[in-house]
């Protein structure tokens, strides 16, 4: 059984949870409080928990950076865990640059499985690692907002950090065209 280290780090948007593994990042919670991380690491990863606040020294380090606009992406190793599929999506993801959108579409086709935009949601909902893994960057085809499993809320708070919507208040989930941030490769 691995052990896996977590801690609480302090940011302007309140307290984010996060958990490394010797291998390295495996979960970062935007909300949901200790108990509700707790409860989902521990569904994830069977291992060891110890709660170490020197844990994620790197990691305090880039979010403070980011948080304060002088950090436009992480560069911490990630301990990706989930099926293949998941970890083919998730890395999709990661690929998206700061302040620039992609579809579940455009993330289907680019790992190779255009027909799978449905499993590619699903994927990008279950991602363990968000604003490391930018899920807030996938948008539906159509420009809407989609979903988030942080609350739309806090969808529009993190696009609006990056520049992609003057503020995080009033921006619907449907009526919103973001095509023009989307990603070109």
């Amino acid at each position: 059984m691995d052990t896996i280290r977590y801690t609480g780090i302090e940011t302007p948007w309140g307290t984010i949870w996060a958990a490394v593994s010797e291998k390295g990042l495996v979960q970062l919670n935007l909300s949901g409080g200790k108990e509700a991380f707790l409860r989902e690491l521990k569904s994830r990863t069977r291992s060891e928990l110890v709660e170490d606040s020197s844990a994620l020294g790197e990691l305090r380090t880039q979010l403070d950076s980011y948080f304060r606009h002088k950090r436009r992406s992480f560069e911490i190793p990630l301990d990706l865990r989930g099926t293949s599929f998941q970890v083919d999506v998730w890395k999709g993801i990661y690929e998206v640059p700061y302040g620039e959108l992609t579809s579940y579409g455009r993330i289907a086709k680019a790992i190779g499985k255009p027909k799978a935009v449905r499993a590619v949601g699903n994927a990008v909902g279950d991602n363990p690692i968000s604003l490391v893994v930018p899920c807030h960057r996938v948008v539906s085809s159509d420009g809407g907002i989609g979903g988030f499993g942080g609350g739309l809320p806090l969808k529009r708070k993190m696009l609006a950090h990056e520049g992609v919507l003057e503020n995080a208040e009033g921006v619907p989930e449907r009526n919103v065209d973001l095509r023009q941030f989307f990603h070109r490769k």
